[in-house]
């Protein structure tokens, strides 16, 4: 499909090679008899090494993982320790093993806040919201962005600032694209405002490149070539001088379908080529992935239907390898478009060569195709059948997993509020003691029961809580008849697992009502004494 120039071949060598030479340098002999003050400088310097090589060589970043642990497992040292779990994490998130990267990146976490990392834990944040981006799990992804923002304002960690500014920004522009947001694309203006921190000061040159890219990404999308033009080409500069392999197979990218759309083809598909190129040295299968989808967008934009589909087809390989979801149905309508289109090609031969022989040919064709059609269309009904049986097994699959994530959210949540009611409930009592006006006391008290779960609440939670505990209510009143909707309210939230402090604050009464509540529910339920209320409503 492509070839590499020589020279470029050169070029892409003797940048990894640099920054191979520039982790070796961090690779002192591991010994007994370094002072500790060594041990320290040797673990600073492949932390260096492992931040430099994160987005140029992922077998270096794989060994300075590695060199971590080493000196972790000598020195006991915690920061080597966080570090290479979240190397390791990195390593596994750019070899598209998912699972293995998620893994890890739950471990680093852990551990980064247990001995108090703060930059990697930061960091970390930003590779969970990348998995979650990837797994199609937006509001995950939102979530850990934004608790990584929160941690870099609190720390005036101005770099990682900007770099979660540009992943939320990503995550909205990818949620506009794919999940149809209505409205007008915002991501722009979260790209701009990012970049603008990080023109600021030279300190933040480098990371001004992905900003150039997703700018260079949006503007072409929205046919503004110009601008697209003149930001992809800034990123591309900024992305050699830094020696930013992957982010050149996006500056690349973008200037490619650029052209390509602009009508320059082979401008576009050359660029595309050594984005191709440059994806395969780093040995990043999820970015080959995307590049052959944008040779893909380029070709069926043209009904280039043969090209398309040889993209298409190793876009489903690659797709079925790592166990992305897809729809298979696209590979087949291309391969009926490719294939009408080529007989259509030898139907116009035919006709050049001799009028009649064509006619008598292609009534041959018409009825052999007929034929096949007839066949196919036979088994592809079977096919069909099947096919949906397990789609719809697959949706069902993924709806109960959904709706057990937006249950897992909506009661974190809830407890989050409780907190900010325990807080407004302390406030009350030290404000008791002074002198306020009675109207001050009751925006006090408003506050708290602006939180309390209303009945609009309720039956909100209620319908979410039946998607993931089906038939939940119903058990209960065919069981117990005799309970009210406020008993199976209460109920549900034990279900939960919450404390009785969490369903005071959350029903707006006292915790010493629930417990009156609970014990009402024995009688009602007839209960032995020693039977405990949370088994029996975890087994209804």
């Amino acid at each position: 499909m492509f070839r590499l120039t020589l020279v470029r071949y050169v070029v892409i060598a003797l940048g990894l090679t640099s920054v191979l030479l520039s982790c070796q340098n961090a690779d002192q002999t591991v010994t007994d008899k370094q002072t500790p003050a060594q041990y320290a400088g040797q673990i600073k310097s492949l932390i260096a090494a492992g931040r430099r090589v994160e987005t140029v060589s992922n077998d270096s970043l794989k060994w300075a993982a590695d060199k971590l642990y080493n000196l972790s497992n000598l020195t006991k040292d915690k920061s080597a320790l966080v570090w290479a779990e979240l190397f390791e994490a990195n390593y596994y998130w750019q070899n598209a093993d998912h699972k293995s990267a998620m893994q890890w990146s739950m471990k680093c976490l852990a551990d980064a806040e247990k001995f108090n990392i703060k930059q990697a834990n930061i960091q970390i944040y930003g590779t969970i919201s990348n998995l979650h981006k990837e797994t199609g799990n937006y509001p995950m992804a939102f979530k850990n962005a934004d608790r990584g923002l929160k941690l870099a304002i609190a720390t005036k960690d101005t770099a990682h600032m900007i770099a979660l500014l540009g992943l939320q920004a990503m995550f909205t522009r990818s949620l506009h694209l794919y999940k149809h947001q209505p409205g007008a694309d915002s991501s722009i203006n979260l790209n701009l405002a990012a970049l603008r921190i990080a023109e600021s000061n030279p300190h933040y040159e480098k990371m001004r490149i992905r900003f150039y890219d997703n700018i260079c990404q949006y503007y072409k999308d929205q046919r503004d070539y110009a601008r697209a033009y003149y930001y992809g080409n800034k990123g591309v500069e900024l992305a050699l001088k830094f020696n930013q392999q992957r982010s050149l197979t996006y500056s690349y990218s973008w200037l490619g379908q650029s052209y390509y759309f602009q009508g320059d083809h082979e401008k576009g598909i050359g660029l595309l080529n050594k984005a191709l190129a440059l994806a395969t040295v780093l040995k990043e299968p999820y970015r080959i992935m995307e590049i052959h989808e944008h040779f893909y967008d380029c070709y069926i934009s043209d009904n280039d239907y043969k090209n398309a589909l040889t993209h298409y087809r190793r876009t489903q390989t690659m797709r079925d390898s790592m166990k992305v979801v897809d729809n298979g149905n696209k590979l087949s309508e291309l391969q009926i478009k490719y294939e009408t289109a080529e007989k259509d090609k030898q139907i116009t031969a035919l006709n050049a060569q001799a009028k009649i022989e064509a006619l008598k040919r292609n009534a041959i064709i018409v009825i052999l195709t007929l034929v096949v059609i007839i066949i196919a269309l036979t088994y592809l009904k079977e096919h069909k059948r099947k096919e949906l049986v397990l789609s719809e097994k697959l949706r069902v699959d993924e709806e109960l997993k959904n709706a057990g994530l937006e249950l897992q959210y909506f009661t974190e949540n809830l407890k989050q509020k409780n907190e900010v009611i325990e807080e407004f409930k302390t406030e009350i009592e030290h404000l008791h003691l002074q002198n306020i006006t009675i109207a001050d006391k009751e925006g006090l008290e408003n506050l708290i029961n602006a939180h309390i779960m209303t009945d609009e609440n309720w039956d909100s939670f209620r319908k979410l809580f039946s998607k993931v505990h089906v038939g939940f209510f119903e058990n209960i009143k065919k069981k117990y008849p005799n309970l009210t909707v406020s008993d199976a309210r209460i109920l549900s939230l034990i279900r939960l697992e919450l404390s009785n402090s969490e369903m005071a604050n959350m029903l707006g009464i006292t915790i010493e009502g629930i417990k009156k509540s609970k014990q009402r529910l024995r009688k009602k339920m007839e209960l032995d004494k020693d039977d405990a209320l949370e088994n029996i409503v975890s087994d209804i």
